[in-house]
């Protein structure tokens, strides 16, 4: 029981590490792209879309931190010796396994219910909170503030009044090659958050291809926010962005064409390749760290990260491409890589044990 106990404590202390090394290098990158998603909102309002942000990455960081851990600890017990305590004390090496077998089995377990469950709807999560933030900042500008830009949007005026009017206003809307120049604009959301009314008085209208001015009265313009977050509109009804169930439920009732039934069975078959995949990287991880005690463990860690990319550009390449293709069933195409990587694993750890 204390080696059992011994080598847990061992694989934690390595994979919380892992976890806070791949996050302090990928961090700067996250937050880069969060500023450019909301570049005008306040920092308070970045770091709650950090957490959505981590939340897609888990699926792919946590198993190969459970790798690079168990390559660390695996990889120490060689060198130390302690390995060749635990042959001459009568423990059966692959008794060493049960405790990274438990650990497997409840990251994975945790991982499969994220990409059943939490991860399919993301997206949209992000989406709605980037024109939440927007319509907050747009509502709620800063004293003095007389300029707002995002995406197409821009309006530049002389000074904001406290009652919140932009007088002597310049605006550019979404998708309009037209300028317009009025003495005074008013900005309001609509009940659901979604579009911004801008209300002008006294403007003119500069069309560009004509070189002319076209005066007006007044009018309100409406600008969607949905639509500048995300330049291509998004169908949030394929297979990738529904839970599970909602799958299982549209594929017994047929709702799906022959090319979406093919994507589905697909998706649910390559959900289910993440919560296999700990078990690939605890045999590939333990052997790996086992074969190379001889080398430094930084040669093995890079070698394990090289296993992780490998993996993931044939699993979202080649496989998701043989899911499609209408001459093999969906499932080969999300199993393939797994079942060939756990086919190489299991002669590594054969190997390894044996020496």
């Amino acid at each position: 029981m204390k080696i059992h106990v011994y080598i847990l404590r061992q694989l934690l202390v390595a994979f919380l590490f892992a976890v806070g090394a791949l996050l302090f290098i990928a961090f700067p990158g996250i937050a880069v792209s969060t500023v450019h998603k909301m570049p005008n909102v306040d920092a308070a309002l970045l770091l709650r879309f950090l957490p959505l942000v981590l939340q897609s990455l888990a699926p792919y960081v946590l198993p190969l931190c459970f790798m690079l851990s168990t390559v660390a600890v695996f990889g120490r017990l060689a060198a130390d010796k302690e390995w060749i305590a635990i042959h001459m004390a009568g423990i059966h090496p692959l008794k060493t396994l049960f405790t990274p077998f438990l650990m497997a089995t409840g990251l994975g377990l945790l991982t499969f219910w994220m990409v059943s469950n939490e991860l399919p709807q993301l997206k949209k999560r992000q989406k709605d909170f980037v024109v939440n933030a927007t319509g907050s900042y747009v509502e709620n500008l800063q004293p003095g503030k007389s300029s707002i830009r995002f995406g197409g949007f821009s309006l530049l005026a002389a000074y904001r009044d406290e009652g919140g009017t932009f007088h002597d206003v310049y605006v550019r809307l979404p998708g309009e090659s037209r300028d317009y120049f009025a003495s005074s604009a008013n900005l309001s959301l609509d009940s659901s958050g979604q579009f911004l009314d801008v209300a002008l008085t006294d403007f003119q209208i500069f069309t560009s291809a004509t070189g002319e001015f076209a005066q007006d009265g007044s009018s309100v313009s409406r600008v969607d926010l949905t639509r500048w977050v995300d330049q291509k509109e998004q169908r949030y009804d394929r297979p990738k962005y529904l839970v599970s169930k909602e799958i299982r439920e549209r594929l017994a009732t047929g709702a799906f064409d022959e090319k979406k039934t093919r994507e589905a069975k697909f998706m649910l078959h390559y959900r289910m390749t993440m919560f296999a995949i700990y078990f690939l990287f605890l045999v590939l991880g333990a052997a790996t760290g086992l074969l190379m005690r001889r080398g430094t463990q930084l040669g093995a860690l890079a070698v394990a990260a090289g296993y992780g990319i490998l993996y993931y550009v044939l699993s979202m390449r080649l496989g998701k491409e043989l899911g499609r293709s209408s001459s093999l069933p969906p499932w080969v195409g999300a199993w393939l890589t797994t079942i060939v990587g756990g086919g190489v694993g299991a002669c590594l750890l054969r190997r390894a044990m044996r020496r």
